[in-house]
Parts: C-alpha cells; structure tokens; sequence
C-alpha cells in the first residue's frame, strides 16, 4: 500500500524536475496540459517525448543527462517488483536515453550532477508529496549510474569519487527518520555493489548479493550495510 501511495504521488509531481534541474532540451508537451489531453493514446503520449533525429545529435551531454533525469515516466520504474526491469522499461520507453547510453562522456557528466545532490537539503517543513519528488531524483539518477554501460565507463578515480558520494549519500539517508526505509537506501547500495562488481569479486560466492544485484530490492538491511562496508574497503586500498 505505501508504494502505491508513492507511486500515485509521483505521477503529479515529476514534471516540476525539469525546472530544479535546468533542462536543456525542454519537453514540448507535458503531461496534464491541454496538448498532452489531446493525444489519442498512451503511445502517442509516449512518442511525442522524443527528441527530433536532426535535435538529439546536438544535445550536449551534460543537457542530456538533465534532460534524461527529467524524463516524465521515470515513475514507471516503480510499477514492476523488480527494480532493475523497471529501469529496463524506463529506458526503453525514451530515445533520450539510448542516446545517453552511446555517448562516452556520459559516466562523468552524471557523476558531475549526482556530487551536487544532497539527501538533506530536504526540510521537515516540506510536504510529503514534496519530499517524496525530492528524494526520488536520487533513485533515478543512482539506477541510471548502476546501468553497465555507464559503469564500464568509469575510470579509477571515478570509482572513488562515485563510491564516496554513495557511501556518503547512504549515510546521510539513514539520518532522516520520517523518510529512511530499505526502499529508499537500496538504490545507493545497489550503485556500490554494481561498481564493486566491476571487479568482479563481491558476489560470485554469495547468492543474498547476487539476488540483491538482479533486483536492486530487499528486506534485509544486512545485505545493504554489507555492500556499503565493502565498498568502504575498496576506496582504501
């Protein structure tokens, strides 16, 4: 029940992220406008999030990172059980993406953005629609940093870099009480664990790990502080 209330939550509160984050490629038609009422399908409301052919190959990356964050179904990602097929879905849905997925600069340009984020910005004052949209631009952003071929990307010095800011972001995470919850921790560990398994160590001998890194979802913190212990290891040696 309370990841359907979040779920619903975040159909009405997605589009504010393309102001927070200073999109370069602004989405010509959003959803809730007369323009979106008018399409004739789920599909249609679909296609016409893509960026033209003769636009997409100018894009920066740097705006099609932001552009990509802002991208109104990241919500769908929450309608599976199975966090990593929802990332899938996601990504499938958007040309933006696919896009991002070929540019070789596109690791550092997210990490750039995701050193800037801070879980605890958010206010207590804040509503809870506003701090669920809030916290949620750290689950878009870290399963997107947790994607292969982003990951393959890094170098050694963005390995420390991004398994800081998560260890970090982690911590910071569970000192908010009213919004801590394995749902909302295990992106942050699955991002360390798909960087630690860049060396192809942590789970071969581990089935809890291995089934952790399928779905980025469990009910066991054990699992998470594991990874976020391991992954303290790494950027000591």
């Amino acid at each position: 029940m309370k990841r359907y209330i979040v779920f619903v939550m975040l159909l009405f509160s997605l589009d504010s992220l393309a102001q927070q984050l200073d999109v370069g490629w602004d989405y010509p038609i959003k959803p809730g406008t007369n323009e979106w009422k008018n399409l004739k399908s789920y599909e249609e409301q679909l296609n016409s999030y893509n960026i033209p052919s003769e636009i997409i190959k100018k894009i920066s990356t740097e705006e099609l990172v932001k552009t990509c964050l802002a991208y109104p179904e990241w919500r769908m990602i929450n309608a599976y059980s199975d966090r990593q097929a929802g990332l899938a879905n996601v990504i499938g849905l958007f040309n933006g993406f696919h896009e991002l997925l070929v540019r070789h600069d596109a690791a550092k340009e997210l990490i750039k953005v995701y050193v800037k984020m801070d879980p605890l910005v958010i206010d207590r004052n804040w509503t809870s629609l506003q701090k669920g949209t809030y916290s949620f631009q750290f689950t878009c952003i870290e399963m997107l940093l947790s994607h292969g071929v982003i990951v393959r990307q890094l170098d050694e010095t963005d390995i420390r870099v991004l398994l800081n800011e998560a260890i970090s972001k982690y911590k910071s995470k569970k000192q908010m009480e009213d919004m801590c919850s394995l749902w909302y921790l295990s992106p942050t560990a699955g991002l360390c664990l798909s960087i630690l398994e860049k060396d192809g160590l942590l789970i071969k001998s581990n089935s809890d790990l291995q089934l952790f890194q399928q779905t980025f979802m469990t009910e066991d913190i054990e699992i998470l502080e594991r990874i976020i212990e391991e992954s303290e290891k790494r950027i000591k040696l």
